[in-house]
C-alpha cells in the first residue's frame, strides 16, 4: 500500500538540515578513527619492537615487510661519537685546574687571558687593523661551544668598549652552504677561498679578520688562547700573540680570589709611583751679604750650602726641603762665622720639559746661628734657573732681622748669590 506524501516548503528545508547534520557527524567518527590509527601507527613507529608484537604470517605480510623499513628501532638516533664529544665538552668546561693553593675555573683564567689580549690589542696601531672581523673560533674537542661563545663575547665586548678598534662580526664566514657537483652533493662551512674572503670584507668595509683558538690540555693542566690578525687584501698576517696559563702562571692565585685586570694593575703601579717620594738634592756655592753697622760696613762671606726636597703635587712642581749653609768672613774687621739653617718651598713656573730651562721659586724661612752673639732669624725669596745638564744659578733676597753683633747692629735686607748642582 502506497502512501503519498505531500510536503510544504518548510518542511522540505528541515528534512535538508537533518540529512546535512547526520552526515557531518558520520564523517567526525571516521575522521576520529583514522586519527587513532595514525597516532597507532606513530605510537608503533616510536616504540621499539618486542617479542610479542608479530605481524600475520601471510606471503603478502611478508613482502611488505621486506619492502618496509624497520621499525624496531626509533628513526633518529644520535651518533655515538656525538655523544661521547658532548660528554667530553661538557666534562672540559666543568673542569677546574686544580693546584696546591686550591682549585681554579677555566673561566676564570679565560677572562685572566682576554685581559692580556686587551692590553696588547689596546696598543695596536688602529689605522692598521680597524675596522677588524672576528673570522673563525676553533676549540679543542673537550671544550663546548658554550664556553667558546663566551670566550668570544667576552673578547668583542672588550675590543668594543676598552680599545680603539672597531670591530665586527663576519657571519658568512661561519655560514653553512651546500652545492650539487656531478653526483655529489656537498656541504661547506664559511669561506673557503680567498677570493671570497675579498669580496666578504669588502662587503663589511673590513680591512683585517681576527682568529680565536683556545685550548684545554688535561694532561698538563694548560690552557692556551692563541690570536692572530691578518689583513684581508692579501692574508698577510699583521699581528699574533699566543696566551697560556697553569697552575703556576695564573694570576688569580697571586692576586686572591677576584682576578685584578692589567689595566688596574697599571693604575696601581702608577699610584704608588706617583705616592711614592721623589727626593731631589742640590749642593751649591755661592755668596752672601748681611747688612752691619760696623766700620767696614756689611759683612759678605762666601757661602756653602746643601738642600734635601722632596717634590709632590699631581705634576710634581711643588717642591718642599730643609737645607744648611755655612757662612764665613775671615777678615779682622768683618770677621763672622755661622750657618743658616731652615725649610725651603719652591714651585716650578713651567711644566718639566728636558728641553727648556726649569724656573722654581719660592720662599726661605730659618734661623742665623754664629755662636754667643749674632744669632738670629733670616727669611728670603729665592730665584732658582736649572739647566737640563743639572747645572744652575740662583739669587735671593734676604731679610735678616736685625741683632746685636760686636757692639753693632747686624741685620736688615740683604742678598745672596749661588751656582748649583741638582740630581
Amino acid at each position: 500500500m502506497g502512501f503519498l506524501m505531500m510536503m510544504s516548503p518548510s518542511t522540505s528545508t528541515a528534512v535538508r538540515t537533518l540529512v546535512a547534520l547526520v552526515a557531518l557527524l558520520v564523517t567526525t567518527g571516521l575522521a576520529s578513527v583514522t586519527r587513532a590509527q595514525s597516532a597507532d601507527e606513530l605510537r608503533i613507529d616510536d616504540a621499539p619492537a618486542t617479542e610479542s608484537s608479530e605481524s600475520p604470517e601471510t606471503p603478502l605480510a611478508e613482502d611488505a615487510a621486506e619492502d618496509a623499513p624497520d621499525l624496531s628501532e626509533p628513526r633518529v638516533r644520535p651518533a655515538p661519537a656525538a655523544d661521547e664529544r658532548q660528554r667530553q665538552a661538557a666534562e672540559g668546561v666543568e673542569r677546574h685546574l686544580r693546584t696546591d693553593a686550591g682549585v681554579i675555573h677555566i673561566y676564570q683564567l679565560a677572562e685572566e687571558m682576554v685581559d692580556e689580549a686587551l692590553s696588547d690589542l689596546a696598543d695596536l696601531n688602529p689605522r692598521a687593523i680597524s675596522p677588524l672581523a672576528v673570522r673563525n673560533l676553533n676549540l679543542t674537542p673537550n671544550l663546548s661551544p658554550h664556553f667558546g661563545s663566551f670566550v668570544e663575547s667576552t673578547l668583542v665586548s672588550g675590543i668594543a668598549n676598552l680599545t680603539d678598534h672597531r670591530v665586527k662580526r663576519c657571519i658568512a664566514c661561519r655560514a653553512m652552504r651546500s652545492r650539487v657537483e656531478g653526483d655529489d652533493w656537498v656541504v661547506s662551512v664559511g669561506l673557503t677561498e680567498h677570493e671570497d674572503l675579498q669580496r666578504e670584507a669588502e662587503r663589511l668595509n673590513v680591512k683585517a679578520f681576527l682568529d680565536i683558538s683556545f685550548a684545554f690540555f688535561p694532561g698538563p693542566n694548560i690552557v692556551a688562547m692563541q690570536l692572530e690578525i691578518f689583513r684581508a687584501d692579501d692574508a698577510t698576517v699583521l699581528w699574533s700573540e699566543t696566551y697560556r696559563s697553569d697552575a703556576t702562571s695564573a694570576a688569580i692565585l697571586r692576586t686572591g680570589a677576584r682576578i685584578i685586570s692589567r689595566a688596574e694593575r697599571v693604575r696601581e703601579l702608577e699610584r704608588k709611583i706617583e705616592e711614592r717620594p721623589y727626593y731631589g738634592h742640590q749642593l751649591y756655592l755661592g755668596m752672601s751679604t748681611i747688612p752691619y753697622d760696623g766700620p767696614a760696613g756689611a759683612i759678605t762671606g762666601a757661602a756653602i750650602g746643601y738642600r734635601l726636597y722632596e717634590r709632590f703635587g699631581q705634576d710634581r712642581r711643588m717642591l718642599f726641603g730643609v737645607g744648611a749653609e755655612g757662612f764665613a768672613n775671615f777678615s779682622d774687621a768683618n770677621g763672622l762665622l755661622g750657618a743658616f739653617v731652615g725649610a725651603t718651598f719652591q714651585y716650578e713656573l713651567f711644566e718639566p720639559n728636558l728641553n727648556r730651562l726649569e724656573l722654581r721659586t719660592g720662599p726661605t724661612v730659618g734661623g742665623f746661628f754664629a755662636g754667643s752673639e749674632g744669632n738670629s732669624f733670616s727669611m728670603e725669596w729665592g730665584l732658582d734657573a736649572i739647566l737640563q745638564y743639572r747645572l744652575g744659578a740662583g739669587i735671593s733676597a734676604m731679610y735678616f732681622l736685625p741683632t746685636e753683633y760686636a757692639g753693632y747692629d747686624l741685620g736688615g735686607f740683604g742678598f745672596k748669590a749661588r751656582a748649583s748642582f741638582n740630581w
